[in-house]
């Protein structure tokens, strides 16, 4: 397998803030079955895939304003480099909004949280349009509902996976920067 290599099995998340954004999560194996399936988990058995994005999901509302809702999920499969990705299976979210309340800045930011996988690969996780708390500070220890995200990320009863195929385990930081292609798309030059 090529290093780094997003397949086998990913997760596109469709969300909208100020703009339709999409974001990409490696996962272990995905298996057909009722509704989308399940993805094997880390400590052995299976979780159904709406449920593991769902409850993944659930967990980011707290970092997003009520201008953001989370619109559908895809499962796609590339077993190889050099085969084309195929979706194959997806579901739509229903009433998933944001839920901060804190009036920060939102626009054109994005949150980064970094981990290291359990073969110590680098991993991270984007949230665009998120809130900012008003502080760019990088963050080494995370507060409540960052915590609550992190703790979903790395759940042992989960299917989330780095690039390199290994559980993301251990947390590094997460920043909060301003998305220079968003903002000239915004028009906040």
């Amino acid at each position: 397998m090529t290093p780094n290599f997003l397949g086998p099995y990913w997760v596109q998340i469709n969300y909208t803030g100020y703009a339709p954004h999409t974001m990409t999560l490696p996962t272990k194996n995905w298996n057909a079955g009722t509704g989308t399936g399940t993805f094997d988990i880390w400590s052995g058995g299976v979780i159904s895939a709406a449920a593991m994005v769902g409850d993944l999901v659930t967990k980011m509302l707290p970092l997003f304003n009520s201008d953001v809702s989370f619109d559908n999920f895809l499962v796609y499969k590339q077993l190889l480099p050099d085969d084309d990705p195929e979706p194959v299976a997806s579901a739509s979210f229903s009433g998933q909004i944001g839920s901060d309340v804190s009036a920060s800045w939102a626009k054109a930011v994005e949150l980064i949280f970094i981990a290291r996988t359990t073969a110590f690969g680098i991993v991270k996780l984007s949230l665009l349009d998120a809130v900012s708390n008003n502080t760019f500070l990088p963050v080494t220890s995370p507060s409540v509902n960052p915590q609550a995200l992190v703790d979903e990320w790395f759940d042992d009863a989960k299917g989330w996976s780095g690039r390199d195929n290994f559980q993301p385990s251990t947390f590094l930081k997460y920043t909060t920067n301003i998305n220079q292609k968003l903002r000239k798309a915004y028009r906040l030059d």
